[in-house]
């Protein structure tokens, strides 16, 4: 049937060509493609990773010249599949150039990003983290992560996240299984999501990871509820902790500002807090935040200056006991049992792309505890790759 249409359209073409010599060849939907154009690679690319199954038979002959037909049937097939964001990008810029020829198949170029945003996106990260610490032991950890998010309608849409924890070097095995799973709505005017999702709360001090929630926002206003279960080590016991929180985020004279309250029923835990950023220069900024148990007396500052250029941050911090969370970001780095006492010192932090999905982020600590007895110096090194 499609070689008969083939002939058909082949037919019809030629018809044209001679009914109409004026023509441009340039217009002509069957003229080749020219042998150095750039939608060759652009294919071949789509081609290694899967995504592009090629003609009939199964196969893609790259050294063949195609017509400007045979690539937008190609195109077509491509904009059915399940891509990442830089196929994604890749298929825009096909499709702009094959306009012409998709709309002859059929194919409404117009409705490509809605075409695209109704397809499940399958994207993820693999990570693989060394940790040192001084007098003590050093550890290399694996761990993979793949995401699926797609859009029901225009005012509803599903995430899901799939881990395999975090895999030790020695043999050990991570927490697999399901990470995220959420979905997210608008309604009366507010965006909410609900389910298990990931919570970033005081720019990663207070809380960075995921939680059993309902969130909610509106300009600039983010209000959380939820659960998050913590396993005892000792006993294996699980604990659920109870966390409410509220953040607004702000620009005042120049500066980001964002200011937070959390609460831990669990813990009987409540803190107000404020950070800020600021830009110094064209390539330095600085940050700062405080955060105040005021029921327990107890406070967590930092500061600190970051060279965006080179990806190098020095940062200050003094965490105290009570101001502590156990859920900010500097919990999901490894070993950090003995943080929960309480620190203060320097970390220093610097993140180099060693190619356009890759990072590499080495960080050192160099804490004492709140009575001034030196803690362990701790060095991570990691390679994050994103899919």
């Amino acid at each position: 049937m499609k070689k008969r249409l083939l002939k058909v359209a082949v037919a019809t073409a030629l018809t044209v060509a001679f009914a109409v010599p004026a023509f441009a060849a340039s217009a002509n939907p069957f003229s080749d493609v020219p042998a150095k154009h750039w939608a060759y690679d652009a294919v071949n690319k789509l081609a290694q990773a899967g995504v592009v199954d090629g003609y009939g038979d199964g196969t893609f002959k790259g050294d063949k010249t195609m017509t400007r037909y045979e690539m937008a049937q190609i195109i077509a097939k491509a904009m059915n599949k399940n891509v990442n964001a830089d196929q994604k990008a890749t298929l825009d810029e096909l499709s702009k150039e094959f306009a012409t020829e998709l709309n002859n198949l059929g194919v409404k170029v117009e409705g490509l990003q809605d075409q695209m945003d109704k397809m499940v996106k399958v994207s993820g990260d693999a990570r693989v983290r060394y940790f040192a610490q001084e007098n003590g032991n050093d550890n290399t950890d694996f761990r993979a992560r793949v995401n699926f998010d797609g859009k029901i309608s225009d005012n509803l849409k599903f995430n899901a996240r799939l881990t395999s924890g975090d895999m030790n070097y020695d043999g050990g095995n991570g927490s697999a299984g399901i990470n995220t799973a959420n979905v997210t709505f608008n309604a009366l005017g507010l965006t909410s999501t609900i389910g298990r999702q990931d919570v970033k709360l005081g720019e990663g001090n207070l809380f960075d990871t995921q939680l059993n929630a309902f969130a909610t926002s509106i300009n600039g206003l983010k209000l959380v509820a939820g659960n998050r279960n913590v396993t005892a080590a000792n006993t294996g016991d699980p604990t659920s902790n109870r966390i409410y929180a509220a953040e607004y985020g702000f620009n005042a004279l120049g500066a980001k500002v964002v200011a937070d309250y959390y609460k831990n029923d669990t813990k009987d835990q409540e803190i107000y807090g404020l950070s800020t950023g600021i830009k110094l220069a064209k390539n330095v900024d600085f940050n700062a935040s405080y955060y105040d148990n005021h029921d327990a007396d107890a406070t967590a500052v930092s500061y600190g200056v970051k060279l965006n250029k080179v990806g190098l941050s020095a940062t200050y911090k003094d965490v105290e006991a009570a101001a502590y969370t156990g859920f900010g970001t500097i919990a999901n780095d490894q070993s950090t049992s003995a943080l929960a006492n309480g620190f203060k010192g320097m970390e220093y932090q610097l993140d180099r792309a060693l190619d356009k999905n890759a990072v590499l982020s080495v960080k050192y600590q160099d804490f004492e505890d709140q009575a001034g007895v030196k803690m362990d110096a701790r060095t991570q090194a990691t390679v994050n790759v994103k899919f």
